[in-house]
């Protein structure tokens, strides 16, 4: 059809569509199945007129809301509709306990054809917090499911999975029949994941029990599921089983999306306010030791605390320079290891697959029938995407999970460097606390002796969701037949351009299928290498990412924040008092108005020390638990 096809043209539809009906049955079949390409242009065609308002020739986002909003379920329940997607977020009403913006990916499709639908998982994988993996007591753990959880533990987010055994209440005898099951699918998945936290319970039954609460019986609950679910409840025992498995999970749910999520949120912050509400008690504590000293005793304890003020400042440069130094020698080196990985001959991300690439076997031998039912360029083409498919999903199941454990390994170095920073400064800034304290009680005021608490590396989740930092997608890094696909197709004529070329000249040509099946040989080398080197460009784009959008934007939100953290403590309690100097001196104010005002601040003070104190049991409780 040539290469300016354009499916908003009536004309280009129409001529595609005549296309497809010539075709004969052997290539509307491959491998005993619909041909997945056809399938695709079929349903683009079919669809067209339905979503041709939404299609633009840049990705769009498109919003249903209110009574608009039942249009989302044409397209996700429709194929020729879903063929124009490329995702889909449904915002709700989140149910009681379970916190705020909490997001929920759909990870169907780890099993998909199409190695790009894998891709994406990942992805979502990566940003989330919880997994929770359905398994059907009908098919048990299958040999997809292993294949896929391997997968996810080799990402390191197996600490992270819940699993549902979703029970078929009418398949079971009984309760015994039914935990049997159970205890065969624990033992299962430990074999593939250490220690698999699993609940056994019916959605079903859970569904048709919310249905029928609703009130409207007749409506909400169609008569054979209301027979259903008055036979499955004739057997209290595995009913009841479901139901205590089901508030079992659900309290796990709520624990982890709301609870243990507050606890996380919140206890980056508790060490911070704790050192604030200290450097305000002392504050308050040493004004009203001034208010009640002569003009003498109030000069020689602001010279005190200038000359600690000074000191403490001496104490935030160094600080400072040291965070520089070692945020820059940090950069190098990360820069050296992404670059290391990612190296064209040595690196471990690229080594491989460019060996895979190298490697893989395509016999011209088998395409033998292609050639005489479609011709060269048409079987070369299936042979491009055969190559491309293979590459792209060994790209996903085995290049991908490595570049995930490699991010992980670099961000605990990141952890780890800052640690030891925080780890050495936050013994200096004690000792200057101490002696902050000493000065002040030579000087006879007795502060609140508060224990200062250590100030450790921020955790990096927390710093990365309040940057709004995210590991570059890890489908940008398959996107390399997007730059060969023009090229690529292009040399794929070329056999037929030379013999052309030769019978123009009048030279002698080959012919018969040997001539056809060299063709192939060759044109399937020079695949290869374009593949390959379409893959090193498109890995050194995500390296440069990985290195400058990333990781480097994390090393600087992490020491800012830790620098943040240290100096905050040591500010708190070397506060300028010049501003309570004018108030002593401003005769307007009596020293009784300015004692009642600080009696009054340390009121609040306490209040506010107490939430903080119960906030602290609360993350207590949640990491006990």
């Amino acid at each position: 059809m040539g290469g300016n096809f354009n499916i908003r043209q009536k004309k280009d539809r129409l001529q595609l569509q005549e296309e497809i009906s010539k075709l004969d049955r052997k290539q509307l079949i491959t491998n005993d199945a619909r041909n997945p390409n056809l399938v695709l242009l079929t349903n683009y065609l079919k669809g067209y007129n339905r979503a041709k308002n939404l299609v633009s020739s840049e990705p769009a986002i498109h919003t249903f809301e209110a009574d608009d909003f039942y249009k989302q379920k044409e397209f996700v329940g429709d194929e020729s509709l879903a063929v124009y997607l490329q995702d889909v977020a449904l915002s709700l009403d989140a149910p009681e306990s379970f916190g705020e913006n909490l997001e929920i990916a759909d990870c169907q499709g780890s099993d998909s054809p199409n190695p790009l639908h894998l891709a994406m998982i990942q992805d979502y994988l990566l940003e989330t917090h919880l997994i929770i993996y359905v398994l059907s007591s009908r098919t048990g753990v299958r040999q997809a499911d292993i294949k896929f959880l391997t997968l996810i533990n080799e990402m390191g987010l197996a600490k992270n999975i819940l699993f549902v055994l979703n029970c078929d209440l009418t398949e079971h005898e009984d309760l015994a029949d039914l935990k049997k099951l159970v205890i065969r699918t624990e033992e299962e998945l430990d074999m593939i994941l250490p220690s698999p936290r699993l609940f056994a319970f019916s959605a079903l039954y859970n569904l048709f029990k919310s249905l029928e609460s609703t009130g409207t019986t007749g409506e909400a609950l169609a008569r054979k599921d209301r027979l259903r679910l008055e036979q499955w409840r004739q057997d209290n025992d595995i009913t009841a089983f479901s139901d205590e498995e089901t508030k079992r999970f659900l309290d796990e749910i709520v624990q982890k999306t709301s609870k243990d999520r507050f606890a996380l949120l919140i206890e980056t912050n508790l060490d911070r306010l704790f050192g604030i509400v200290s450097g305000m008690r002392d504050w308050i504590q040493i004004n009203q030791a001034l208010l009640e000293r002569d003009s003498e005793k109030r000069r020689e304890i602001f010279d005190e605390i200038d000359k600690r003020r000074k000191a403490s400042g001496q104490v935030t440069m160094i600080i400072k320079d040291t965070m520089d130094g070692t945020t820059s020698k940090l950069k190098q080196e990360l820069r050296r290891d992404i670059e290391r990985f990612f190296d064209p001959k040595y690196g471990e991300a690229i080594r491989g697959i460019l060996d895979f690439v190298d490697s893989h076997g395509v016999s011209a031998k088998d395409y033998e029938k292609d050639l005489e039912t479609s011709g060269l360029l048409p079987t070369l083409y299936q042979i491009f995407q055969a190559l491309q498919h293979d590459v792209t999903r060994y790209m996903a199941e085995s290049v991908n999970p490595k570049i995930v454990n490699f991010i992980r390994e670099e961000e605990q170095k990141v952890k780890d460097v800052f640690d030891r920073i925080s780890g050495s400064y936050s013994l200096m800034i004690k000792d200057s606390f101490h002696e902050h304290h000493r000065s002040m009680k030579k000087l006879g005021i007795k502060l609140p002796t508060d224990k200062l608490k250590s100030i450790s590396c921020p955790d990096i989740a927390v710093v990365k969701s309040d940057s709004g930092l995210k590991i570059p997608r890890l489908i940008t890094a398959m996107r390399y037949t997007a730059r060969i696909r023009t090229e690529a197709i292009f040399r794929l004529g070329l056999y037929n351009t030379l013999k052309a070329m030769k019978k123009l000249l009048k030279k002698p040509v080959d012919a018969g299928p040997d001539s056809a099946i060299r063709s192939i040989e060759h044109t399937v080398c020079r695949m290869k290498e374009e593949i390959q080197e379409s893959i090193i460009h498109s890995l050194i784009d995500y390296t440069e990412n990985l290195k400058y959008q990333y990781f480097f934007k994390l090393v600087d939100a992490v020491s800012s924040r830790l620098y943040e953290a240290l100096t905050s403590h040591s500010r708190a309690f070397t506060v300028s008092l010049l501003n309570v100097r004018s108030l002593i001196e401003d005769e307007r104010l009596t020293k009784q108005e300015l004692m009642s005002n600080l009696s009054s601040m340390a009121e609040t003070l306490d209040l506010v020390a107490k939430k903080i104190g119960k906030l602290e049991e609360i993350v207590v409780e949640s990491r006990l638990r």
